[in-house]
């Protein structure tokens, strides 16, 4: 066990009171392997990622009876705040103080979204979040198909938000369960008012990445070292095996089985990469999107789209065909940044320009330190 006082924490140890908070206090020093953890202890301070955030999560919610999904952390950090949302969730409004409109976030290929505290702080605790998580991500029913995963995200805003307007972010390939819910909430006569795409990206599902055989051209053309001879074996038999897929009459790229990716995530669960060792429901779930994602033939949105990129990440051409409306803009130096109070700052004051136009309260203001659109390109 590791001493909390060794953790040099900035906030004052506080005894946890009552019965549920000691429970949390609990689990907290468990997953997290100190001596004690304090009441008012946030999760990020001692050490919690998103790693962490499900094992957490995970505990919380067998030990409690209670749901307490991973992205739940995003707004409640400690015990005593866990506390305080797990007693008075059947009651929490749908939307924020002061009326504005939520912000519905849309994780990637993990299956949830847990951003940087500082993407948080600069929104102020007055602006409602609702972070979506993977159906059966932490047990009960998972789906291979992106239609029904977008589908439970559809029902959960209309349920929780069943009028106004609509603001949605993705991250990473989150961006095509954005577009599936952005169809079928139009089909419901709610067209998403303003939708923003960090950092989109297609799986890589393709049978030759050609984004990495440009880098390897151009590191060839800038005299980098060539390719070893197994590197050529391989690509020369890949083309082969796509050759005689298209022959044989199948897709143009041969999409990997859904077996094939519970061995790629079961592979990195022996590892010790896993993001819940010993939970195969997770597993199964997570094999279960990138399954759905390789699959997905998206629909074109007719909506306006704020794409925010990184040099990383370059758009694919058959995604920015689907997208009419976009502006995209390179404002990440890195694929890291889309979770920061970078991403954060942007996203303001795209989200007050569309709500402008609407008429609707907008998310509040960037602080002083935040950095805005228009001071950037200025």
């Amino acid at each position: 066990m590791i001493a909390r006082e060794s953790l040099n924490l900035q906030t004052p140890y506080e005894l946890p009171a009552g019965k549920l908070e000691e429970l949390i206090a609990g689990i907290f020093a468990e997953v997290f392997e100190l001596d004690r953890i304090g009441a008012a202890d946030e999760f990020f301070d001692v050490g919690g990622d998103s790693l962490l955030g499900e094992v957490l999560s995970e505990r919380i919610t067998q030990r409690t009876g209670q749901d307490f999904q991973i992205s739940d952390l995003f707004e409640h950090g400690s015990p005593r705040e866990i506390a305080r949302f797990l007693f008075a969730k059947s009651t929490q409004p749908a939307m924020g103080a002061g009326g504005r409109p939520p912000i519905f976030l849309i994780h990637g290929r993990v299956g949830f979204t847990l951003p940087k505290p500082e993407f948080r702080k600069v929104f102020g605790e007055s602006q409602e979040f609702h972070l979506f998580e993977l159906p059966g991500i932490r047990g009960g029913q998972s789906y291979d198909r992106l239609e029904d995963i977008a589908a439970v995200y559809v029902a959960q805003l209309v349920e929780r938000y069943p009028r106004g307007p609509i603001l949605i972010v993705s991250f990473c390939v989150g961006a095509l369960i954005a577009l599936e819910m952005a169809a079928q909430l139009a089909a419901r006569g709610r067209p998403i008012t303003q939708l923003v795409l960090l950092d989109p990206s297609l799986p890589k599902n393709r049978g030759v990445d050609l984004k990495r055989e440009r880098k390897r051209k151009a590191g060839r053309e800038n005299g980098a070292a060539p390719l070893p001879d197994s590197f050529r074996v391989r690509g020369l038999w890949q083309k082969v095996r796509d050759a005689a897929w298209r022959i044989a009459g199948g897709r143009e790229d041969p999409a990997e089985t859904l077996q094939s990716f519970r061995e790629k995530l079961l592979t990195k669960e022996e590892r010790g990469r896993s993001k819940m060792p010993g939970v195969p429901q997770s597993v199964e779930a997570r094999a279960k999107l990138q399954f759905a994602l390789s699959r997905y033939k998206p629909r074109q949105f007719d909506g306006p789209v704020e794409i925010l990129a990184s040099p990383e990440r370059e758009l694919d051409s058959s995604l920015a065909d689907l997208l009419p409306r976009r502006r995209s803009q390179l404002v990440f130096e890195e694929h890291c940044e889309i979770s920061t109070a970078k991403a954060a700052s942007l996203m303001q004051v795209i989200f007050k320009a569309a709500l402008a136009e609407e008429g609707s309260p907008p998310p509040q203001e960037p602080s002083m330190g935040s950095m805005s659109l228009a001071a950037r390109e200025a």
